[in-house]
């Protein structure tokens, strides 16, 4: 998957997934899934650090949460043909982006998060008598993690 914030392109890359779309608010993740169809791979310099602009209220970070949950979903819905019709994208990278870009990003985290934190750990607060079991407390987050960061295969 490829995040936005100081992300390098080559231009070859660019016009050969068509280019830089504003369909949707993730227009980053539009252009790497359409990349990804056309053969272009990703590498992740993770010793570079750069600037980058974050929101400057809460309610401006809800604003761009929601955004881009919203935007994920809706690429989608407009690109999932694409990437179960791409000719010449193998059968399990086909696997690999709609687990990578979708489910696990848009559906699974935030579903396990949202129930965790909105739900669980308020109730057990809430309610003393109630007991969180520890797999409750520090499995959850890690299996969370865990399927998270296991969608990149080297």
């Amino acid at each position: 998957s490829f995040n936005g914030t100081a992300g390098v392109w080559r231009t070859a890359a660019i016009k050969e997934a068509g280019g830089w779309k504003d369909r949707t608010t993730v227009e980053d993740m539009d252009l790497a899934v359409r990349a990804t169809l056309k053969g272009w791979k990703f590498v992740y310099v993770g010793d570079i650090r750069v600037k980058s602009e974050l929101p400057s209220t809460y309610k401006a970070y809800c604003r761009q949460q929601f955004r881009w949950s919203c935007g994920g979903a809706h690429l989608f819905r407009k690109v999932a043909k694409d990437i179960l019709t791409a000719k010449d994208v193998s059968l399990i990278k086909k696997f690999h982006m709609l687990y990578s870009f979708f489910l696990v990003r848009r559906v699974m985290a935030p579903t396990v998060a949202c129930i965790l934190y909105n739900i669980i750990l308020p109730i057990s607060v809430m309610i003393p008598e109630l007991f969180l079991p520890v797999w409750g407390i520090a499995y959850i987050p890690t299996v969370l993690l865990v399927v998270t960061a296991i969608r990149h295969p080297k």
